[in-house]
């Protein structure tokens, strides 16, 4: 190669002015030993970078994620909602005897005729020779179920100003009728300062005489009420949550509320579906319609607690089969494909006693609700739900490395081994191109052919003679 063709080699070229470190000391080096140092010096570093450059992008798809939990504190929390039940679902004073007949596979484990009644000790009524027709066990449930007006609502407070049964909207659940306090989020209540004073207090009549539950019947063998706290988007799931209250004592229910935000995939798990009968995707919402169609596909019909379009299910198909559905369900033999929401905020509750009334205060109640002090202590309920201290966690899960980061480490490794830069790829690209084209160019030129010619004495030509084409 020629002076000239050597100083216009696209390589000479390049290594003498790239920014990528060390090329150019190849060639500037002053021994043999120096440029062999060098070579491997920067193979070692190539190969430092080709592994670094790899362990990220296994990293970052891994979709690790971190979790970031950061305690917040302010001058006023939303006050979550507060379902109660009675562990009752039918009072017996309410019951007419047909109406015990059309419940006996419920309330009694087996089907029993008016007459048949009779015999068992209930009494007779108006109603000894009726049957009951096109009734809608939602409004039976209703109507002959637990409540909560002034008679069994003796006291309600909210932040110390007096509240009362009119706060509280109807839901049904497993329990039957169930009532909750501050269910509307579009109107929320909220907690401006620490305390059980400042949050809501009240006192529950469950009348424990009236109870027609029987644990060997498909019942419930407790006495008190189911409590739940929870978020105004969920629907109150209270069978497989909630806090027990048994009568004779004061609750005392502090509460913690949590904000959770979660990502989708490939990071995370999290996935709002769209459902068919509630507006916003929640656990238990998802849990209670998957329950409802299960029982549908095996039932024909649905309990009147579950959502749905399906007609009611009555006692006798109650007893004989959504129980056993249900059952799989909780099991897990029967499916739910209900994953985590992206946003949520659960309430996690403490909850300490004390007893109550004291004596000053129960003589109060028996003179004002002409009630007796026994009465009071079997059948008497108040609990108190406050937030302890103003403050809330919000727990956010993380990518652990975004796209961001990765192009930001791959800048760092690209800095620390080869010294290279966004621009270092632009030259690498510019030599590139210059010797893709500088091939396709010689490509392209016409080649000189060399055409020997040897002509002998006999035709009088000239020996090893030669000419260009």
């Amino acid at each position: 190669m020629s002076p000239e063709e050597d100083k216009q080699s696209p390589e000479k070229e390049f290594v003498g002015n790239t920014t990528l470190h060390g090329l150019n000391r190849i060639v500037i080096a002053p021994s043999g030993y120096f440029q062999a140092l060098w070579v491997l010096v920067i193979l070692g570093s190539y190969a430092g970078f080709a592994f670094m450059f790899s362990s990220m992008i296994m990293d970052y798809f891994r979709y690790d994620t971190i979790t970031d939990t950061k305690l917040k504190f302010a001058d006023a929390i939303p006050f979550p909602a507060v379902t109660i039940c009675n562990m009752n679902k039918f009072d017996s004073t309410k019951l007419k005897l047909v109406e015990w007949s059309y419940l006996s596979p419920l309330l009694l484990g087996k089907e029993y005729s008016t007459s048949e009644l009779l015999t068992l000790g209930l009494q007779p009524d108006e109603t000894i020779n009726s049957s009951i027709a096109n009734i809608s066990i939602k409004d039976f449930v209703l109507e002959n179920g637990f409540d909560i007006n002034q008679d069994r609502m003796a006291l309600c407070y909210w932040r110390n100003e007096a509240c009362s049964y009119l706060n509280f909207t109807h839901s049904y659940t497993f329990f039957g009728n169930c009532f909750t306090f501050n269910s509307d989020k579009s109107n929320m209540l909220w907690q401006t300062m620490e305390g059980h004073g400042n949050g809501m207090m009240v006192f529950i009549d469950i009348r424990a005489e009236e109870y027609t539950e029987n644990f060997f019947s498909y019942g419930n063998s407790e006495v008190g009420l189911k409590l739940l706290v929870h978020d105004q988007d969920e629907p109150p799931q209270m069978d497989a949550k909630g806090i027990a209250l048994a009568p004779g004592n004061h609750a005392f229910i502090t509460v913690k509320r949590t904000v959770y935000e979660n990502h989708g995939p490939p990071w995370g798990n999290c996935q709002d579906l769209q459902l068919e009968y509630y507006d916003t995707y929640t656990l238990p919402a998802c849990y209670l319609e998957c329950r409802s169609k299960h029982v549908v596909a095996n039932c024909s019909c649905r309990p009147f607690f579950l959502p749905g379009t399906a007609p009611f299910c009555d006692p006798t198909q109650i007893v004989q089969c959504v129980i056993r559905v249900m059952a799989k369900v909780t099991s897990g033999e029967l499916k739910c494909n209900c994953p985590v929401p992206c946003s949520m905020t659960k309430y996690s509750t403490s909850v300490s006693y004390s007893g109550w009334p004291n004596k000053l205060t129960k003589d109060y109640i028996v003179r004002t609700y002409s009630q007796t002090k026994d009465y009071m202590r079997e059948n008497g309920v108040v609990f108190s739900v406050f937030y302890e201290q103003l403050n809330y966690e919000r727990v956010r899960e993380l990518k652990a490395m975004d796209g961001g980061q990765l192009a930001s480490n791959i800048g760092g490794m690209m800095g620390l081994f080869i010294g290279a830069s966004l621009l270092t790829i632009l030259e690498v690209w510019e030599y590139l191109w210059m010797r893709l084209l500088g091939c396709l160019s010689k490509a392209r030129r016409p080649r000189t052919r060399i055409i020997q010619v040897q002509v002998s004495e006999k035709n009088g030509g000239l020996n090893n003679g030669a000419f260009r084409s």
